[in-house]
This record gives C-alpha cells, sequence and structure tokens, in this order.
C-alpha cells in the first residue's frame, strides 16, 4: 500500500519543540531554521503534543520565553508543566497545532530490548566498527513504515559504557542511533549517529543517545526521527528524515558548554 504523500497547503509556518527548546519548524513541506521560526511566531501558539503512541488529546498553548544561563542565542518556547509526578512527563515533544496535517500517521511499534534477534544485529553491527566483545544495550528499540511505502524500518538507540558516564570510556563502550532498512531484499543499517570506542584513553565526556520522537513534522506523509544526544554539560537535538536509501539531517540546535 503506498500512502498519499503529497504536501498540503501550509501558509503559516508549524513550530517543533522540545522541552523548551524550539528546534524550527516546516512551511509547505520545507525545513525552516529555529531563528527563522521564532520570528514567525506570536508570543503564545498552540501545540499539539506528541508521543510515541500519537498525539496526545488536547492542546496546550507555548509561550515564548528566554533561555537562562548558556546558550541564549537558542529560542525558547515554555510549554505548560502537566499534573503528573513524573518528572519526564514534563520533557515533551510538540507539533504546532496549526499543522494540516497527521503529524502520527503511522504508530511506532514498541520491540522487546533483549529480542534476540536484534541483539544479534547490534552484536554484529559493533563488530564492523571493531567492537567483537563487549555488552549489548539496547536502549530503544521501535518498528515503523517511516515513508509510508509498506515496507517497514527498525530504530534502534544504544548506549554503554561500563564505568559510567563521568568516567573515561573503556574499550568495547558505545553510544549510537541506527536505522535497519530493507534494501534489495536485504537489510542495511545506516549509521544516523554514534560513538564506538575500542581502546581506553583520553576522549571527550561520554555522549548518551535518545530518540525523542518519530513523526511526520513536515506533512509530507514521511516520518522523521527526532534524536537527542547529550552529555553532562550540554546536548544538541536533530532532525533526520528519510529519502529511498538515504538519510538525511534536515534541522538540529545544540547546547554545548
Amino acid at each position: 500500500m503506498i500512502f498519499n504523500l503529497t504536501v498540503p497547503a501550509q501558509e503559516t509556518v508549524v513550530p517543533i519543540v522540545h522541552s523548551i527548546t524550539l528546534l524550527g519548524g516546516a512551511q509547505n513541506g520545507k525545513w525552516i531554521t529555529a531563528e527563522k521560526t521564532a520570528a514567525l511566531l506570536n508570543d503564545k501558539t498552540e501545540f499539539n503534543i506528541i508521543n510515541f503512541n500519537g498525539v496526545e488529546k488536547g492542546t496546550v498553548f507555548g509561550t515564548k520565553g528566554e533561555r537562562q544561563g548558556v546558550c541564549l542565542e537558542i529560542p525558547v518556547i515554555e510549554l505548560p508543566e502537566t499534573e503528573s509526578d513524573n518528572p519526564d512527563k514534563d520533557v515533551r515533544f510538540a507539533l504546532g497545532a496549526n499543522a494540516k496535517w497527521n503529524p502520527v500517521p503511522r504508530i511506532p511499534q514498541a520491540i522487546g530490548l533483549t529480542d534476540k534477534t536484534y541483539t544479534k544485529a547490534v552484536a554484529d553491527f559493533l563488530k564492523t566498527k571493531s567492537i567483537a566483545k563487549t555488552k549489548v544495550v539496547i536502549t530503544q528499540l521501535y518498528q515503523i513504515d517511516l515513508e509510508g511505502d509498506g515496507q517497514n524500518e527498525v530504530i534502534i538507540a544504544g548506549n554503554y559504557y561500563q564505568k559510567g558516564t563521568s568516567e573515561e570510556q573503556s574499550a568495547g563502550d558505545y553510544s549510537f542511533a541506527l536505522l535497519r532498512k530493507v534494501i534489495k531484499e536485504k537489510p542495511r543499517n545506516i549509521l544516523i549517529e554514534g560513538d564506538f570506542f575500542t581502546k581506553r584513553g583520553e576522549y571527550a565526556p561520554p555522549n548518551e543517545r535518545e530518540i525523542l520522537a518519530i513523526a511526520d513534522l513536515n506533512g509530507d506523509g514521511k516520518m522523521e526521527i527526532v534524536l537527542k544526544t547529550f552529555y553532562y554539560e550540554g546536548s544538541w537535538q536533530q532532525v533526520f528524515e528519510m529519502n529511498g536509501d538515504k538519510l538525511s539531517k534536515v534541522l538540529e540546535v545544540s547546547c554545548i558548554v
């Protein structure tokens, strides 16, 4: 089954927000930087909250704010806090409610993190990075038809540091986000982002990676991958889109101390 990938006319910019960070926006299928998006927004904007189960019921209003301390140039949109006792609920992913399309046309399906098929696939992938003997730790694992062509892709995040993230890395440590896609009837690994350590040494602070969202952010019927990479003094968020067998970064915002 092939889905309709016609981009709906979208005269106003649709902002994309994670937590308080404006990642950018989309307008008529095109990507707009965070700075340009901020300039096109009113002081208050209505948003839909997106999670891995789809779009949450109801909308919220986000307000333009100011960042404190560092990275003052990054535009801020303050979303209202939830009434949940879980602080993770306040770290939300949001898309402008003015979007004229369904931002989650297909629901990502979570796969068990110890699934033997993907544990082996990750172990085999790590061998290609010269890491043959290490613990396989999958932290996120989703199956989803990104392009609406009836073919599912698999998105994997893995993070493993033997001594934790406050010590120097050891041989066999890693952090990555990976896309597995069937190309010409064979599964192929497409690295989204990653760090792989084959020996002990002096490296930059260990990074960790988390998939924030899988959603159609520009209305073309295809679903983008939103990835966060972070360490103890900074982070950056990136949006990637799939076109055939190529994965492209279309938006990025970073705050690195």
